[in-house]
């Protein structure tokens, strides 16, 4: 089962997304991953963990260093079940937990994607 992961730099942000698209699409498994202990900010060692937890993953993220983090966590572990969407984060959540609700694949949801944001 594919996970969808969200990293952002804020937990208040992170969960709110969370809530709003399991009220949607309450059979998509959802991690989050917000904020350092309560702070602004992203977390090498947090979104490893979370990445450690699934099989498969789509991962969303906010801004600038949590992409950097997100990478960073995928390179020094070499997690080749990761798939890092570079599309806005409550939008191409939004559709993405859609999709993987369907049944969808993880390439067929970055078709998806792709054919409708332009990445960043």
């Amino acid at each position: 089962m594919t996970t969808l992961c969200i990293v952002s730099h804020s937990e208040k942000l992170a969960n709110g997304l969370n809530d709003l698209l399991r009220e949607m699409t309450n059979d998509v498994s959802i991690q989050v991953c917000g904020g350092i202990e309560g702070n602004i900010g992203t977390s090498i060692d947090d979104i490893t963990k979370m990445f450690e937890s699934v099989e498969e993953a789509l991962v969303f993220y906010d801004i600038g260093s949590s992409r950097m983090n997100v990478e960073m966590a995928i390179e020094l572990n070499d997690y080749q079940h990761i798939t890092v969407a570079h599309y806005p984060i409550v939008e191409g959540s939004f559709i993405a937990a859609v999709e993987l609700s369907l049944g969808k694949t993880v390439d067929e949801v970055m078709d998806t994607l792709s054919n409708n944001f332009k990445e960043k």
